[in-house]
């Protein structure tokens, strides 16, 4: 009797079994293929900000080779200004007896041609090291460019031209290397104001 009893719960158990087997298998393979899609899914989302993270350094980088390769240009464009500065005054110098050798008359007129040589060669070789002379007369005063010391009394041009140029000014590729040493115009005390001069007045910022 108990022998029959066990079989028959044996086989009500695996019965059941065999009954709930597809719908346990069905489960589990879609508990299975949930977990695979949540772990794609994570590892998709890791890679494109890995992906993201190595292409912002990448810009980083870049960006720091460029402003690198800038400053390097800039270095070498601008590395013989304190040279050239220099050289300036060997240049005025020579401008000056180039001026008293023309003054002295024919009796001199060897070392004239000799002085206007070199100062044409000093000359040239700053124009091809990026340095020139900039013009400065008959301009509107302009800080930036122009260093005022001494004002002109006058009425024949308007206040704050440049009417005198005691020492050029030069330009070093796109920047002012010296400035120009120059006399202004100052209207003089209690002199007439024209309309016409009321309008050609010049804007020392510009």
């Amino acid at each position: 009797m108990k022998k029959h009893q066990s079989e028959t719960r044996e086989e009500d158990v695996v019965e059941a079994s065999a009954e709930a087997g597809p719908e346990t298998a069905e489960k589990e393979e879609q508990e299975t293929l949930e977990k695979l899609t949540q772990a794609v899914e994570q590892q998709t989302k890791a890679a494109a900000e890995a992906n993201e993270k190595y292409l912002r350094t990448y810009a980083d980088f870049e960006n720091y080779r460029k402003r690198m390769q800038r400053d390097l240009a800039e270095f070498r464009k601008y590395a013989n200004e304190q040279l050239v500065l220099e050289l300036l005054s060997v240049v005025d110098h020579l401008g000056l007896a180039l001026k008293h050798a023309s003054e002295s008359g024919e009796a001199n007129e060897g070392l004239r041609q000799g002085v206007e040589m070199v100062y044409k060669q000093f000359r040239d070789i700053l124009e091809k090291s990026g340095v020139k002379p900039f013009k400065a007369e008959g301009e509107c005063f302009n800080p930036s460019k122009h260093d005022a010391v001494m004002q002109v009394p006058t009425t024949e041009v308007p206040e704050n031209t440049v009417v005198q140029v005691l020492q050029d000014g030069y330009w070093y590729y796109d920047k002012v290397l010296r400035h120009a040493k120059v006399g202004v115009a100052k209207r003089p005390a209690g002199a007439p104001v024209g309309p016409e001069e009321e309008n050609a007045a010049c804007d020392p910022e510009n």
